[in-house]
């Protein structure tokens, strides 16, 4: 593998990536509507989401090549390497591979190569990945076609168990053995914007469950028979409640009389997401939120879902999760109803504060 950068790659910063994500922004909708970001804390991209839609409210994913003039970015990468990222892309969805996958091979492919095609480097490293073939990765023609190495990327990268769970720079490390482990984490942010740069651009859009990622694609189920709540109304209905009490939050209040209810839902923890889930008032308790739901895994959880204790006797709680805080998946933004304050909007750590336990659950899918 290469162990070196360009200066020029070197020099490629996030301000200029900024330019991709202006110049494609009326293609792009962000995570949570208005108030949701692709980003956690403004800086580094988290695993959560790189989702990209188009104007009828679709995903875009590259279902075929990409124009190579369709993502050039002026003053910044050029149209080869352009080229070369939807390729890269454009086999990971092919390929059916997570989006967060789309990320870490244009990040590694950004480290070694600058997203160029080269014919040698370091010892016997070639292409875009600069794979070796004394490394058993291929012949040095196949390793210069595009399509062939990123392929191998992937299916490298698959292998790694429990790779949608790591830090980007660890997940390439896996696959690529470089002598600088720590030098993919740089590119994670220009990664994802020239992703999203790259899925705006194909005017070919399908449905797809983005990894762990808000879209405009993934519902709710609302517990009918025919009925699903859009993700981004369950959050803005969960956002409400942070200032609708004359300017802040709905205090917390398990009754069962009406006269302590707000808008018709209970001010406990199950109400709370029964209103935000669209559910009929005062809402469900946690037992019954749990019992319209299936288990899932926490590595499955994606935004909308619910993080559940069904404990009796008021000890129970519910939790509904907007998105993982970054790669490593050990805290996470949630939407709850507690006694510490009322209706809180907050960072939490994986499952629940202290040693509560909490189990991921999502909910109006029970079979």
């Amino acid at each position: 593998m290469r162990t070196s950068i360009s200066g020029e790659g070197t020099a490629m910063s996030a301000r200029v990536l900024g330019a991709v994500a202006a110049g494609v922004i009326a293609a792009l909708v962000l995570c949570v509507g208005g108030f949701g970001a692709l980003f956690t804390g403004g800086g580094a991209a988290s695993a959560a989401c790189y989702g990209v839609v188009g104007s009828d409210g679709q995903p875009l994913l590259p279902t075929a090549p990409v124009p190579r003039s369709a993502v050039d970015v002026r003053g910044g990468w050029s149209s080869e390497q352009s080229a070369n990222a939807a390729v890269i892309v454009t086999v990971g969805a092919e390929l059916k591979v997570p989006p967060r996958g789309w990320v870490i091979a244009l990040a590694t492919a950004m480290q070694e190569s600058t997203l160029r095609n080269l014919p040698g480097g370091d010892r016997d490293s070639v292409g875009l990945f600069q794979q070796r073939p004394s490394q058993g990765w291929g012949a040095p023609a196949q390793l210069r076609d595009p399509r062939y190495a990123a392929a191998k990327f992937y299916t490298a990268l698959l292998a790694v168990d429990g790779w949608q769970a790591m830090a980007l720079t660890d997940a390439a490390q896996a696959v690529q053995r470089s002598a600088y482990p720590d030098a993919y984490a740089k590119w994670e942010d220009d990664a994802a914007a020239l992703v999203r740069a790259v899925g705006s651009a194909n005017p070919s859009p399908f449905p797809v469950d983005l990894d762990r990622c808000l879209s405009t694609c993934p519902s709710v189920g609302s517990g009918g028979a025919d009925g699903c709540a859009d993700v981004s109304t369950v959050f803005a209905r969960a956002q409400s409640w942070l200032t609708v009490w004359s300017g802040g939050p709905v205090p917390y209040l398990s009754s069962g009389d009406p006269g302590d209810w707000f808008q018709g839902y209970r001010r406990d923890c199950s109400g709370y997401v029964s209103m935000a889930l669209g559910l009929d008032g005062p809402g469900l308790n946690t037992d019954g939120l749990a019992a319209r739901s299936t288990v899932i895994a926490m590595t499955d959880l994606r935004p909308g879902d619910l993080l559940i204790n069904t404990a009796p006797d008021l000890r129970g709680h519910v939790v509904l999760f907007e998105r993982w805080s970054d790669p490593s998946m050990t805290r996470y933004y949630g939407y709850e109803q507690s006694g510490d304050g009322g209706t809180h909007h907050r960072l939490i750590p994986y499952p629940y504060f202290g040693d509560y336990p909490m189990t991921p659950y999502r909910y109006g899918r029970t079979g």
